[in-house]
């Protein structure tokens, strides 16, 4: 498989902030979303209240808006801690390796092939964790879907379109030189693109002609924007048929018609079990059969459910059961940023979690009552 390459030089460490941000960029999205945020705030003191939306804050605040980018080592090693029974999930068999130095994103099949993108590669592994194929590529897949025989990848800048055996049938041009593609959905008619780099979902049609942007800020229709603090935004399209977009800076979790409508929004920041926490997340989500959402948050490593209203129905896992107790829950901020985890769903209402740390896969079932 020939592909052509698609990077930027200028490229950050994915371990630090946005990838492709400029420091120019960085420096105005920060003194954007902090004039929003205390402008935010003047209205919560003038009017003493939040505006809340299914029982849950519409408008999630991030640590910023209190003066500090990320929670404290004593703060991470609290919020880490999960009562074991609040952990609705088990693993099924050990992980599986991912035959890869550096994973990024998996997806699953009906019948339980994984697909996992990193390196220049991407890795076809069947259910017993056996390595089918390797399709290699000339540039690194950031993210992929699946639809039907074809397999759409997501580069830096621009979408291919491959068969399963990774022949391309089509390579689409460039969303532009700032651009970080994360993620990728599709509906029948649809394709959206989640760009971390330009902060924005692209909507094209099947054909790569391009439709729409969804996301824009829009007070009047209620858009907020994206906020994108670090290289991780993602979406992926419910069983309602709408687009579902994460707004890691936002803390939530908001609602999209393929016409670009925000139609519902959950999630808020905070330190407890049911609120996303640190500077920027969910930073992955994936949805199940009934419209329940699997997330996973970095910095307080946790995988958990909620259902699709978005109220906390249980936990998945968290760092101290993916490591087996063998790494501190005390550990340093930066340790617990290092551990970002991607997820996948399938049909069966099984749990994929990806461990980009330790490039692994593990498997989880929901316990039986």
């Amino acid at each position: 498989m020939s592909l052509a390459p698609a990077c930027r030089a200028e490229a950050f460490s994915e371990g630090g902030c946005a990838l492709i941000f400029t420091w120019r960029d960085m420096e105005s999205a920060k003194k954007t979303n902090m004039k929003t945020r205390r402008d935010f705030l003047g209205n919560i003191l003038r009017t003493g209240s939040l505006a809340a939306m299914g029982g849950l804050v519409d408008i999630g605040l991030s640590r910023e808006a209190c003066g500090s980018s990320s929670a404290s080592q004593t703060e991470l090693s609290s919020i880490a801690l999960i009562d074991p029974k609040l952990i609705r999930h088990e693993e099924i068999g050990e992980p599986l390796p991912a035959g890869l130095t550096e994973s990024r994103a998996l997806t699953v099949d009906a019948s339980g092939i994984l697909y996992v993108a990193g390196d220049q590669a991407i890795k076809v592994i069947d259910p017993r964790g056996l390595i089918k194929e390797t399709l290699t590529l000339t540039v690194a897949p950031r993210c992929l879907v699946l639809s039907h025989e074809q397999l759409y990848i997501g580069t830096r800048d621009r979408v291919i379109i491959a068969d399963r055996k990774g022949g391309v049938q089509a390579t689409w041009p460039s969303l532009g030189d700032n651009a970080f593609i994360t993620s990728i959905a599709l509906d029948e008619e649809h394709v959206y693109i989640a760009d971390a780099g330009q902060r924005i979902v692209w909507c094209f049609d099947r054909k790569g002609l391009f439709i729409r942007r969804i996301g824009d800020k829009d007070p009047d229709r209620n858009i907020p924007g994206f906020e994108v603090p670090s290289p991780y935004f993602d979406l992926a399209v419910g069983p309602d048929g709408l687009l579902w977009v994460a707004n890691p800076g936002r803390h939530q979790v908001e609602a999209y018609t393929a016409k670009g409508d925000r139609e519902f929004a959950w999630g808020r920041f905070g330190n407890n079990l049911e609120d996303f926490t640190g500077c920027c997340n969910p930073v992955n989500f994936a949805i199940l059969g009934d419209g329940s959402f699997v997330t996973c948050e970095k910095g307080a490593v946790r995988v958990k459910v909620y259902n699709a209203g978005g109220v906390l129905m249980g936990v998945v896992t968290g760092l101290q059961q993916l490591t087996g107790g063998s790494r501190s829950i005390s550990q340093t901020q930066e340790q617990h940023q290092q551990v970002i985890l991607d997820v996948a769903v399938d049909v069966a209402g099984h749990i994929y979690i990806l461990d980009r740390a330790r490039n692994v896969i593990r498997i989880f079932r929901h316990k039986e009552v």
